[in-house]
Formats: C-alpha cells, sequence, structure tokens
C-alpha cells in the first residue's frame, strides 16, 4: 500500500461464475465449426473471442442485456453479432442457457 492510500480498501465487484448450460455448449460447439467450415479457423477464433469477451461482460454486469420473460421466467438477452446470448443471472453466478443466431425462432428452442 502506498502512503496516500493507507486505510482506503479496493471496491471489487461480486465474484460471480460462469455456467454454462448443456445446450448453450452444444450451440457453441456448432457455431464454432460452421465458422471454421465456412469462413475458417482465423475468423473461427475471433468468434470465440468475442463470445468470451461477452460473457466477462455479463459477469461484471449482469443485467445488461434486455428483459427474455416471454421466453422463460428471469431470462435475459444480449446481441453478440449475428447471434443472441440467453442468460439467467443471479448473485453469484452467470447461466448461459442457449447461443442462438439472430435469425432462429427463438420460442421453438425454449
Amino acid at each position: 500500500m502506498t502512503s496516500g492510500q493507507k486505510g482506503k480498501r479496493a471496491r471489487t465487484r461480486p465474484m460471480r461464475e460462469l455456467r454454462v448450460s448443456g445446450p448453450a455448449d452444444r450451440d457453441i460447439v456448432s457455431i464454432a465449426e460452421y465458422t471454421t467450415r465456412e469462413f475458417g479457423e482465423r475468423q473461427a477464433r475471433k468468434c470465440r473471442d468475442d463470445f468470451q469477451a461477452c460473457f466477462r461482460s455479463l459477469l461484471d454486469n449482469p443485467h445488461l442485456g434486455r428483459s427474455a420473460e416471454e421466453l422463460a421466467p428471469g431470462l435475459r438477452r444480449i446481441r453478440q453479432q449475428a447471434h443472441v446470448v440467453f442468460y439467467l443471472p443471479s448473485d453469484d453466478a452467470v447461466l448461459i442457457v442457449r447461443v442462438l443466431h439472430a435469425s432462429m425462432d427463438f420460442e421453438r428452442r425454449f
């Protein structure tokens, strides 16, 4: 601690855990396979990195997205490029429920 900071406590965000449901994990794998096949490994890595950045943002600010209560109680959604990340925030975790292409019929998948 430097002399000017004596007695001050650093503010920390509540530690939330990122959880990924089985269906969301399969969605992400499918997106990665499709992106690699259609656009190459470099684009697939970028897509993966973008999803990871989105998930980190949700850990810091779990109410960043908008409500998707019409699909399930407590469900929220956030757009990530051509995809929509559906998630359930809680005090100690963010559960990624699904990651779907924006053109999909969401109601059929919940």
